[in-house]
């Protein structure tokens, strides 16, 4: 991106960080309902503390999407009534369905967010919106270690798998539209976008698949987990995007 972004380029990239917006603050209850659980169910006294921490992180992710905004030219929209909706399929249940949870939204949502975040930081000519990302990537990557964390404890108690068999349903939920998207609206405008902190589709879904074949195949492989159903999955679904 050159000079100054364009009036529409502007405006999707607020549309973006309003969705980031009420993203963060599911996250928010996401990671504080589950720190109580945590603590239940006898887990590192650590990873709870992290869990609190984190979601006071994603408060104040919150807090800087709607300055971006403002930034940017923009009028934040209220906020939206947050239910974080249960992550786990039926029949996991009790620790396993915790596991299951912690899985899906630190090891995978949020190790992917790093990925992306990483690449936009790269290329933000924004100075706000660089120093948010930078702010915002720093706590992703503490809230992935709390996945990581929680799966490496539960191998070594001997834990049997029970996320292998659900990982396309797993990546179903996660990824949906926002990673595979198709929202070609954003296409004329990519490179002043990436400048503003949004990726083009192809971006995405290159980082995307470049960290689950890099990083979260490998790590969840290290950690008795079987991904032959979600490399399967993701091979499909880059068939057909």
């Amino acid at each position: 991106m050159s000079g100054v972004p364009s009036d529409m380029a502007r405006a999707l990239a607020c549309r973006a960080w309003q969705y980031r917006y009420a993203s963060e603050l599911e996250a928010s209850e996401r990671f504080r309902a589950l720190a109580p659980r945590l603590r239940a169910h006898d887990v590192p006294v650590l990873i709870a503390d992290m869990a609190e921490e984190s979601a006071e992180d994603e408060l104040r992710h919150a807090k800087l999407c709607l300055e971006l905004i403002e930034h940017l030219g923009g009028t934040p929209t209220p906020a939206p009534v947050v239910t974080a909706r249960p992550l786990a399929p039926p029949g996991v249940d009790g620790r396993e369905r915790l596991l299951y949870e912690v899985v899906a939204f630190s090891c995978v949502t949020e190790t992917l967010s790093t990925a992306l975040l990483a690449e936009l930081v790269a290329r933000a000519q924004d100075p706000r919106c660089r120093r948010a990302m930078h702010e915002i990537l720093r706590d992703e990557v503490n809230h992935s270690r709390l996945g990581w964390a929680l799966l490496a404890q539960e191998h070594a108690r001997g834990a049997r798998d029970c996320v292998g068999r659900h990982l396309p349903q797993m990546l179903q939920d996660t990824l949906g539209g926002d990673f595979f998207g198709t929202d070609v609206a954003l296409d004329p405008y990519a490179n002043e976008l990436s400048g503003l902190g949004v990726l083009s589709r192809p971006d995405r879904q290159r980082i995307v698949r470049e960290t689950l074949d890099t990083v979260i195949w490998p790590g969840l492989e290290r950690f008795g987990v079987d991904t032959a159903l979600g490399r399967s999955w993701s091979t499909d679904v880059a068939v057909a995007v």
